[in-house]
């Protein structure tokens, strides 16, 4: 195992190439030295922050400001993670799968109404989409 040293937050986190655990153990890190929201209610303001800011900096054409404020935004994000104490990138797979499965529901609903995903505008996709979501909630769309 490699370890970093210095004087940061983050100095005994071991290194990985993980960047959503890395994000974790210096989050972890940084709340075991006292630096931490005292509730989850300034995760959710933080990351309501971030999105602004992301959004702030596309609407001025900042584009490299944008995806800075990105990456913060993904930081706050797996903060929000950490407290509440669920695993980023398993989330983030289970968030892939059941959009996989939603996405092919959609594609079969379609093409049981003859149509083309292709053909359709994006309000006729959206409408369809939510039918799938009523009808297959994520807790009916297995996660396996």
């Amino acid at each position: 195992m490699r370890f970093r040293g210095g004087a940061t937050v983050g100095d005994c986190v071991e290194l990985t190439d993980d960047a959503l655990e890395m994000s974790w153990a210096i989050q972890d890190d940084a709340s075991k030295r006292g630096f931490d929201w005292p509730d989850i209610s300034g995760v959710f303001a933080k990351v309501r922050e971030e999105i602004a800011e992301v959004e702030s900096a596309w609407v001025s054409g900042d584009v490299d400001s944008a995806r800075r404020e990105l990456g913060d935004l993904l930081f706050a994000t797996v903060n929000l993670a950490r407290f509440l104490r669920a695993a980023p990138d398993e989330e983030l797979e289970r968030a892939n799968r059941r959009f996989n499965k939603r996405f092919a529901l959609l594609d079969k609903e379609l093409r049981r109404l003859g149509r083309e995903m292709e053909q359709c505008t994006l309000a006729e996709l959206d409408e369809v989409w939510e039918r799938i979501k009523e009808q297959a909630p994520s807790s009916v769309v297995s996660d396996g």
